[in-house]
């Protein structure tokens, strides 16, 4: 069975310097970088963090209440390299290692930084 994966997406930086996260689907579609080695995987959902500030748990809550009403799951959560560069070079106000623990916390799968490395 394939691992089912989430990813979060930078709202400011996805189609700007990485036009419809192509980047990520590469890396997904190869089992590169940060899927090396993981076997079958698929994206069952992707969104924004909110926009800054960030809405990113009530938009995970969301897509997991979608993902129950379609009788599927999620097996990890992915914040895509946008979200890694924006937080650490564009000053974004996202307290990433709490949010990480309160997503973990709340849906009971682990939450990784990053997805590429180009």
């Amino acid at each position: 069975m394939a691992k089912r994966i989430g990813m979060i997406y930078c709202e400011r930086i996805q189609d700007a310097s990485c036009i419809g996260c192509a980047k990520c689907y590469k890396a997904v579609n190869e089992n590169t970088f940060a899927f090396e080695d993981q076997g079958d995987v698929r994206i069952v959902f992707k969104t924004s963090c909110g926009d800054c500030p960030g809405l990113v748990v009530p938009k995970v809550d969301l897509q997991m209440g979608v993902l129950k009403g379609l009788e599927t799951g999620v097996d990890e959560i992915y914040f895509g390299t946008c979200v890694k560069k924006a937080t650490a070079l564009m000053n974004c106000p996202m307290n990433v290692e709490g949010v990480t623990k309160v997503l973990e916390d709340k849906f009971g799968v682990a939450v990784h930084m990053g997805t590429h490395e180009y």
